[in-house]
């Protein structure tokens, strides 16, 4: 099974991926963006946030779905806390596999494709996090698990690019008390500065996200050979958490939300639910619920011709779809209907 999904939405005032401090001026990232015009094809630095923000921020959010569906959530102890090691190095292992890990120094070099499927359905076992946002272990032999999701840079929309600014807001912190004291050195007193005087660049724009997931995926091994390493019942659950992660990323993502908390809202929404791998059209460009529609009838008609029966279903939050939701989260809700048997 596998879902994608196309969101827009207006972020005003937000500070969501800052890049680096340049003084006292912290930046916003910016990315290039290609557009059309009457006179062909030109580049715009527009604001973006990248798909590395939100892909953390959905992992933390897988941990944050299985401590709600689960009495006790199968998640690495560094994953729990947010730090994605991932298993990555001898540093990173956690006990549920250190057994199968001890096992590398003895493989011999015949083996090392049996070792790499018993260590991958070993950590999927013990962490859903690596199950579905997949692993590097760099040590001797190499294992690596693919994501099972995919996210881009979040960039504003192409009829809108032109309204996207982003602008640097002056910002002080005074302390009063301060204003007197000094640091006493060896040759002199040092005043200590009693007001520090900061920038902070704020974005505004209307941002297109598209978010993809294999479904299919969980609870299989990948590398070597693809075999079920988990129950259909736990499965069911994990899928359950992936959709539900998504949900609260979709509200939850991005730095600086502490002080510079964006006023947002999702405008239109769009998601596919298939057999086959199929995605929204990207919302960064306009109609792109209408074209959708159209692929999925010329996608579903290929089928049809192919012999192969096979599904696609289009959900829609203002937007044209097989099925219309009232809201973002009833959307979400109608892919956990056709996503889940139980």
């Amino acid at each position: 099974m596998f879902v994608s999904v196309g969101v827009r939405f207006v972020a005003n005032l937000e500070a969501l991926n800052m890049v680096e401090t340049v003084g006292n001026v912290t930046k916003h990232r910016r990315a290039p963006v290609v557009i059309r015009s009457e006179n062909g094809y030109s580049v715009k630095w527009v604001p973006a946030i990248s798909g590395e923000s939100f892909g953390h921020a959905y992992q933390e959010n897988l941990v944050r779905a299985a401590e709600v569906i689960y009495d006790l959530p199968p998640v690495c102890k560094w994953c729990r806390i947010g730090e994605f090691y991932k298993h990555m190095d001898k540093d990173h292992i956690d006990d549920r596999i250190s057994e199968v890990w001890k096992k590398r120094g003895k493989v011999k070099k015949e083996k090392v494709p049996e070792y790499k499927k018993e260590f991958e359905a070993a950590i999927i076992k013990s962490c859903l996090v690596e199950d579905i946002g997949g692993f590097l272990h760099a040590e001797d032999p190499p294992v690596r698990r693919t994501s099972l999701f995919q996210v881009g840079y979040i960039v504003p929309t192409v009829e809108t690019i032109n309204a996207a600014v982003t602008e640097t807001q002056f910002h002080a912190r005074h302390a009063p008390s301060e204003t007197m004291k000094g640091k006493e050195t060896e040759e002199r007193v040092v005043d200590r500065a009693a007001q520090m005087i900061y920038y902070v660049e704020l974005s505004s724009a209307v941002y297109a996200l598209l978010f993809n997931i294999n479904l299919s995926g969980i609870g299989y091994t990948s590398m070597t050979t693809v075999e079920k390493v988990l129950d259909d019942e736990e499965i069911e659950k994990r899928k359950k958490v992936a959709l539900l992660a998504l949900k609260m990323t979709l509200y939850d993502f991005g730095g600086k939300r502490t002080r510079f908390l964006p006023v947002a809202e999702i405008t239109d929404m769009v998601a596919s639910v298939s057999d086959l791998p199929f995605m929204v059209s990207s919302p960064v460009y306009p109609e792109y619920d209408v074209k959708t529609m159209e692929r999925k009838k010329s996608v579903v008609s290929l089928y049809n011709e192919l012999g192969l029966n096979k599904s696609i279903s289009i959900i829609g939050y203002n937007a044209e779809a097989d099925e219309e939701a009232s809201t973002p989260e009833e959307l979400i809700k109608k892919v956990i209907e056709k996503v889940c048997t139980s």
